[in-house]
């Protein structure tokens, strides 16, 4: 069963998109779009107690996300070393680079497509 608030439109979803536009500022749209797909997928499959302490923190990112904005509450996610309340921002960086340089090997440190040069 989908859960709304882990779905790509809802408070995780966006915090997820935020962070990686942050974090890889070269990806291109189509496969940030597909990493955040990803991510939110893998979130939604996690087990129920973890689901349901995901779920707890998200509904606290939906509502500082309203009150704060996405920008600042991702800020916030981003930057903080607090036990639980930094595990989302570590979750979604780990999932989204891993699917990323998995999916997508040619990739930067920062996000961009590297196209292989031939040697002469």
């Amino acid at each position: 069963m989908s859960s709304p608030l882990l779905s790509i439109g809802g408070p995780f979803g966006v915090f997820a998109d935020r962070l990686l536009l942050v974090e890889l500022p070269d990806l291109p749209p189509d496969r940030r779009a597909a990493t955040v797909a990803f991510v939110c997928r893998r979130a939604q499959a996690v087990p129920s107690p973890l689901k349901l302490g995901i779920g707890i923190l998200v509904v606290g990112v939906g509502v500082a996300q309203r009150m704060a904005g996405v920008d600042r509450t991702t800020g916030l996610l981003r930057s903080t070393s607090l036990p639980f309340v930094g595990e989302l921002a570590r979750m979604v960086r780990s999932l989204g680079v891993a699917y990323l340089w998995e999916t997508w090997p040619d990739t930067s440190p920062s996000g961009a497509a590297v196209v292989a040069r031939n040697a002469p």
